[in-house]
């Protein structure tokens, strides 16, 4: 009988014995692959953004390395810059750091620190910061399937001096979403607490909202990329673009909308304002040169509402000039 118990405890030891061995050798063959794939990643990347620097479009990350041993892999970054030579676009950026589970390498998370500057040729500068940054995607070897950006206490200025621009841009929050949706892509954004500095005037702060639906524009964040001359020829569903300066003083424009091949914009919009006068003293105030046509347009609007301040109307809009009735009150310039 104790024969048979020491023959049981010896059999099962061995398979305990086997079993530790598969475990350690699969760990072993684990770390090895973590870190050749990891080596071949920074060998890569080094490889093709030196080859960058030589072409019209180029990338650069400092003292670039992968970690997130053991379940996860991504780059990290001192700094992260571009410069698109052929469109005069380049842009420079703080320290980088993202991540991808080992099991799902589609889809991977980043942060991104500031101050960033972006600059267009002759004279565009857009020069911004803020207090945290982060970003999601997923894609595969055919382009992005979706990605999200969400930032806080943004700060920034625009100033293209040519034609005589200086912007403040200031929010508390900001999203902005994209995904391909079949053969369309989805657009939503979103600013809380979006305040304009105009340089002789400050517009108040306000929440701005937009979800819209681009058609035959997946590709667009594709491998394939958008068309050169994109946004020209895409036809749009805004399903809602909101202003809200707080108390219930909402203004929201819904409907379709086409971009010609000119880059002039055509569509016909609902039009759905509370606080029509709130409104009409703000604009006022923000832009005085535009004060008697603000005037103008927001009685014309009370009158269409019956003297109420709120009111729902529509908008055409022909070829950039918007059009209340049989009345242009605003152009919007070409894309």
């Amino acid at each position: 009988m104790a024969s048979s118990s020491r023959t049981d405890a010896s059999g099962v030891t061995r398979k305990m014995i086997r079993l530790a061995v598969a475990v350690i050798v699969v760990l072993v063959l684990y770390t090895g692959g973590w870190f050749y794939a990891a080596s071949w990643v920074k060998t890569t990347l080094d490889r093709e953004l030196a080859a960058s620097e030589q072409g019209l479009h180029s990338a650069s990350c400092s003292n670039l390395d992968v970690r997130g041993f053991p379940f996860r892999i991504g780059l990290f970054c001192d700094s992260v810059a571009f410069d698109d030579r052929a469109t005069g676009l380049s842009a420079t950026f703080g320290a980088l750091r993202s991540a991808a589970q080992v099991y799902r390498p589609g889809h991977a998370v980043l942060e991104l620190d500031g101050p960033a500057q972006v600059r267009i040729t002759p004279d565009l500068v857009f020069d911004a910061d803020w207090d945290l940054l982060h970003a999601s995607a997923t894609a595969w070897i055919d382009g992005l399937n979706r990605a999200s950006v969400a930032y806080d206490g943004l700060k920034g200025r625009l100033n293209v001096p040519s034609e005589g621009v200086s912007v403040g841009i200031a929010a508390t929050h900001g999203e902005k979403h994209v995904r391909q949706s079949g053969d369309a892509l989805d657009v939503a954004a979103s600013f809380d607490a979006l305040s304009l500095d105009l340089g002789d005037s400050v517009l108040p702060p306000l929440d701005v909202a937009v979800d819209m639906t681009i058609a035959d524009a997946a590709r667009w964040i594709s491998a394939e990329g958008p068309p050169a001359d994109a946004p020209r020829g895409a036809s749009a569903e805004l399903r809602r673009l909101s202003l809200d300066l707080g108390d219930g003083k909402v203004m929201a424009l819904s409907g379709p909308l086409k971009v010609g091949d000119d880059g002039y914009l055509s569509g016909t919009l609902d039009l759905d304002i509370a606080g029509i006068s709130v409104w009409r003293d703000r604009i006022s105030e923000a832009f005085p040169e535009i004060a008697e046509t603000a005037a103008r347009v927001a009685q014309a609007i009370e009158g269409l509402s019956k003297g109420n301040d709120r009111a729902v109307v529509k908008l055409k809009v022909e070829d950039g000039t918007v059009y209340l009735g049989l009345f242009p009150i605003a152009f919007i310039p070409p894309f």
